[in-house]
């Protein structure tokens, strides 16, 4: 496998598939033309990849407005679901935008094997590593003139995405691999983790595995939020004492003494 050093493994090549998995990439009954821009448009059915989708979204916009400044050659960044669909993507110029628009390159097209053949999303979907692709290796006509990186992007202990940057396969590639990795790590655990929409969501799922009631719920959100008692029995209009009896309830069915320890069961 190849790495940065003799210690951690960082990232993979196609020349590091086993060879079932590289045949797998070019079925010996394709044409080995594939057509990315033509598979099926699908919606995402299921709430909670909705919503962890709209935040990879909203976050990867953030970080790239953050760090744009500092990318010194024409690039795009896909950013790419579980399965391979693209959920958008950001180019480095308006030139560039247009070349994507006019190739039909946009959010809705699948980026995975099955669709696009090798390059560097389906490498780091079988590898769960930064996957790296070089012009020529790619298996589609459409990416043989990139050198394409790619980073799982992983938050709760499960890969909910993928980050690509895609440039002129002329250009260096050493600099895209840590550069890839941190912005995957930003968006998922700088951002990702401070959307209101997911932080809910999170909140929402956690409440509900452990089975709190609809006033336990509604103390907990208040007592996460740092209120005092008095405060959430004024706002619930409740007794400060029932306040505090629910809190204990909430505590015994979580398996916490504190506030602090209830509030990591969040995170």
């Amino acid at each position: 496998m190849t790495t940065f050093n003799s210690k951690m493994k960082m990232w993979c090549s196609p020349n590091d598939l086993p060879a079932a998995q590289a045949a797998s990439f070019h079925p010996s009954n394709s044409s080995n033309t594939y057509s990315p821009l033509q598979s099926p448009v699908v919606s995402c059915v299921k709430e909670n990849k909705a919503i962890y989708s709209e935040a990879m979204v909203s976050s990867m916009r953030a970080e790239m407005v953050a760090i744009s400044q500092f990318i010194p050659i024409p690039y795009v960044v896909f950013l790419a679901d579980e399965e391979g669909w693209i959920l958008d993507l950001i180019c480095s110029s308006r030139s560039l935008q247009e070349n994507m628009d006019r190739a039909g390159m946009s959010a809705g097209i699948n980026l995975s094997k099955r669709y696009s053949g090798l390059n560097a999303v389906p490498l780091a979907m079988e590898m769960n590593l930064i996957g790296v692709v070089r012009g020529g290796e790619h298996t589609d006509a459409a990416f043989k003139s990139w050198n394409c990186v790619c980073a799982p992007l992983i938050l709760d202990g499960c890969t909910h995405g993928y980050v690509d940057i895609s440039f002129d396969s002329r250009q260096q590639i050493d600099f895209a691999i840590p550069f890839v990795q941190r912005l995957a790590d930003n968006v998922a655990y700088k951002r990702m983790v401070n959307n209101a929409s997911l932080q809910k969501f999170r909140r929402d799922t956690v409440f509900g595995e452990y089975k709190l009631t609809a006033r336990e719920k509604e103390v907990a959100v208040l007592w996460l939020a740092d209120k005092s008692a008095l405060h959430i029995s004024s706002a619930l209009g409740i007794s400060e004492g029932s306040v505090r009896n629910v809190v204990k309830s909430i505590y015994i069915k979580t398996n916490v003494n504190d506030r602090s320890h209830f509030a990591k069961k969040l995170i």
